[in-house]
């Protein structure tokens, strides 16, 4: 949770420093650095946890495929 809310105050800053340090709406920064930040961490687990991998050829499927571009030559 303490991560969380040091994250909105980072983002929440920088919001503030990009629109030019207005004053006044630092309750408006906080509201869409905060939605950022949620919306992020929500994206994260979406993601699998395990990606899927091509497996690696064996020997014997290396074998075979230099046989068959050899016939074709």
């Amino acid at each position: 949770m303490m991560n969380r809310i040091k994250d909105i105050e980072t983002r929440s800053y920088f919001i503030w420093e990009h629109e030019g340090r207005p004053q006044g709406r630092d309750w408006e920064h906080w509201l869409r650095a905060e939605a950022e930040v949620i919306a992020e961490e929500t994206a994260l687990k979406a993601v699998p946890a395990k990606t899927t991998r091509r497996k690696a050829p064996t020997k014997r499927r290396a074998k075979a495929k230099t046989r068959k571009t050899a016939k074709k030559s």
